[in-house]
């Protein structure tokens, strides 16, 4: 495929920080004097990080005896190599983590964050009536603009193009940041969109786009496409701080559960989108079950569209669940 890309006018810079608590990791799994463990977290600003930000809010990070900083990153894929010396804990994708597995760069998922399930959707494509692109098989010789061309629903989206019968090749890609991908679509620069929440909900506010459907539901009926990860190694060491992680992440999910207008708040705060932009967004479905099997499809399916060559061991790419 041939691969540019298009930065967001509105980021100014790669890297966007908001910090609570102190720098440095946590050292051992558990504080001997019982102060707080302090996690480094990267995320970017897809919907699947709000039990993150929400559990730091409301003290749910604090109430397990962890401190946590946050560094956004919008491009998530490049995280994986900077696992274990600027950040300990970060958002990713199953695509990501077994290119990196492949790569030799050791990482390991420790907390699920969503689900993708048939009542509630979480990857879109999105086509526009003005560039014809009202159906996955009018895609052939347009510009797809993509969220990273590595992505998971980039590579559901080529399966689903060879399941229709379009050759992946024939699709020109633009890799889009979220925030500027409504823009982008609506000037004609690209011609349809790979998106998440909560950025679907500002390309759908145009008339003129229309949702071709979920492309991780052409894989399964339910599928995790993005989680947390760390480096292997610190999984190993830190198994506590790990169990702690994912129940200030059980908390945040129940207190969503209960509090949405609260929680779109925080998600407007961290992601800068406009109130009727966060008012329109559905939230995932949350989760911080680590899924194996997951693995399995992505893998697969990675294989079958050519963006990955050999097999790789899913064995230590998901931690046990304590």
């Amino acid at each position: 495929m041939a691969f540019t890309r298009l930065a967001a006018g509105c980021l100014a810079g790669l890297l966007a920080i908001t910090m609570t608590g102190c720098v440095g990791g946590p050292g051992t799994d558990a504080a001997g004097d019982g102060s707080p463990r302090t996690l480094r977290i990267a995320h970017n600003s897809n919907a699947a990080a709000l039990p993150a930000q929400v559990a730091a809010k409301q003290g749910f990070f604090r109430k397990h005896n962890l401190k946590v900083e946050f560094t956004k990153i919008e491009n998530i894929g490049s995280v994986p190599g900077t696992l274990g010396r600027s950040f300990d804990v970060a958002l990713s994708a199953p695509t990501t983590v077994i290119s990196a597995a492949q790569q030799g760069i050791a990482v390991t998922q420790v907390a699920g964050a969503t689900i993708d399930v048939k009542d509630n959707p979480t990857g879109f494509l999105i086509g526009s009536r003005k560039a014809g692109t009202t159906s996955v098989t009018q895609l052939e010789g347009k510009t797809l603009g993509v969220l990273t061309e590595t992505g998971t629903v980039h590579i559901a989206t080529r399966a689903w193009l060879k399941q229709q019968g379009v050759d992946p090749e024939s699709v020109k890609i633009v890799e889009v940041d979220g925030p500027a991908q409504a823009d982008q679509l609506a000037s004609g620069r690209i011609d349809a969109v790979e998106t998440v929440m909560p950025f679907a909900a500002k390309v759908l506010q145009d008339n003129d786009t229309t949702s071709l459907g979920d492309p991780y539901l052409k894989l399964a009926p339910e599928l995790s496409a993005i989680f947390w990860i760390s480096q292997q190694r610190f999984a190993q060491q830190h198994p506590g701080v790990l169990t702690d992680f994912r129940a200030a992440l059980d908390d945040a999910r129940d207190y969503i559960g209960a509090h949405e207008d609260k929680a779109r708040q925080v998600l407007k705060e961290y992601t800068g989108l406009p109130d009727p932009v966060i008012k329109n967004t559905t939230l995932p479905t949350y989760t911080s079950e680590v899924r194996p099997d997951d693995l399995k499809i992505w893998l697969k399916t990675m294989q079958d569209v050519g963006e990955l060559h050999g097999d790789v061991d899913l064995g230590p790419l998901a931690t046990k669940q304590e």
